[in-house]
């Protein structure tokens, strides 16, 4: 089978919209398929801003009819026009629910009153963007969505829609070095709990829900701390003063991946505080290093779940002590027959390959 895979960020390791099609491409081609990563070239050129998407998909267009034929072309749905679908069977996948990311973080009363006219551009924007999405939705051959909790909302958006979903997993090498944190875990002490929270400072990842808990967890539970991570420099602002001080809070605005290792190793429970996420490998990062992480139902919480009964608990954590003693094994679950690249490929394969071919 021969397919590209598109990315409309940057095909960089670092961002993960790119990891997800570096990855997929990578594990298909391990599998004796020809998998193309492809993304549009980073010089646009001096178009108006509102254009540069369309001017992607001309690009996109170009590279197909230069390098075709394929049998299928895996792309974001707002990639997908009229002209592309004829080129042959598509996929549109997606990687995270921009929508309702919007949605959060422009929910903030103090967004919408300080700049009436970005805002106003801003959804007239979202709004033409979403348009094209819906559009690229109902010319695809099949829909790939990120997660069962986006398949559902897109069945239910597409009436007759029978959209297939995918999971995500860290690299084979990473896995290895979240095994190896698991296996030299010992518990921590119930009464003072290290809390790790990790992700970028914006209202979708649930930011003002966690500043509430830690206001209130920190001073109720007094050994307990927390360390944010990965924010930038948004989160001091908004955080408890008092707690920054004290470094019951400490923040970590940028780290590497090498960092993140002991980053996992020195915490005792996860944080996931989202409010709409398209997954949220982080949780599986935490999961896979042996401790419990405290999650919002959004990403890949409900998939994740089945594999991890006693590790994957509701945010927030209930006042008192935490029990940290009982750690689930990934092995013994099963998840590891599902969460490898390896098996995505598999899946991905059985669920739109196979099934799109016989159509």
């Amino acid at each position: 089978m021969r397919l590209v895979i598109v990315s409309f960020a940057p095909l960089s390791p670092l961002l993960g919209a790119a990891q997800i099609v570096l990855r997929s491409a990578a594990a298909l081609e391990a599998r004796g398929h020809e998998a193309i990563a492809w993304a549009p070239t980073l010089e646009v050129p001096p178009v108006p801003w509102w254009r540069h998407t369309e001017w992607r998909r001309r690009d996109l267009e170009r590279f197909l009819r230069r390098e075709g034929p394929f049998d299928w072309i895996d792309l974001p749905p707002l990639a997908l026009d009229r002209g592309i679908a004829r080129l042959t069977r598509t996929v549109a996948r997606g990687v995270q629910p921009d929508w309702l990311y919007f949605r959060a973080d422009w929910s903030e009363p103090a967004r919408l009153l300080g700049n009436p006219l970005r805002t106003v551009s801003s959804l007239a924007y979202a709004l033409m963007q979403q348009r094209a999405v819906d559009r690229g939705h109902r010319l695809a051959t099949r829909i790939l969505c990120l997660g069962s909790l986006e398949r559902d909302r897109l069945a239910r958006h597409f009436k007759g829609a029978r959209p297939a979903f995918y999971v995500m997993a860290p690299s084979a090498a990473e896995q290895r070095e979240l095994s190896a944190i698991r296996s030299e875990r010992r518990p921590g002490s119930p009464e003072a709990v290290r809390f790790l929270w990790i992700g970028r400072w914006a209202a979708h990842k649930g930011t003002a829900r966690l500043v509430q808990f830690l206001d209130r967890r920190l001073r109720e539970s007094p050994g307990d701390t927390c360390t944010i991570a990965g924010c930038g420099t948004e989160a001091e602002r908004r955080l408890p003063q008092d707690l920054l001080q004290s470094g019951r809070i400490r923040v970590v605005p940028s780290f590497s991946r090498a960092e993140l290792t002991p980053l996992l190793a020195g915490h005792d429970a996860g944080l996931f505080t989202s409010v709409a996420e398209g997954w949220g490998v982080t949780i599986n990062e935490m999961l896979e290093s042996g401790m419990p992480v405290y999650a919002t139902r959004a990403g890949g919480v409900v998939d994740l779940a089945p594999y991890f009964p006693s590790g994957l608990r509701a945010f927030p954590p209930l006042p008192g002590p935490i029990d940290l003693a009982e750690i689930d094994d990934p092995v013994t679950t099963g998840y590891f027959d599902r969460f490898t690249w390896d098996h995505i490929a598999e899946s991905y394969e059985h669920d739109l390959l196979g099934a799109g071919a016989g159509q």
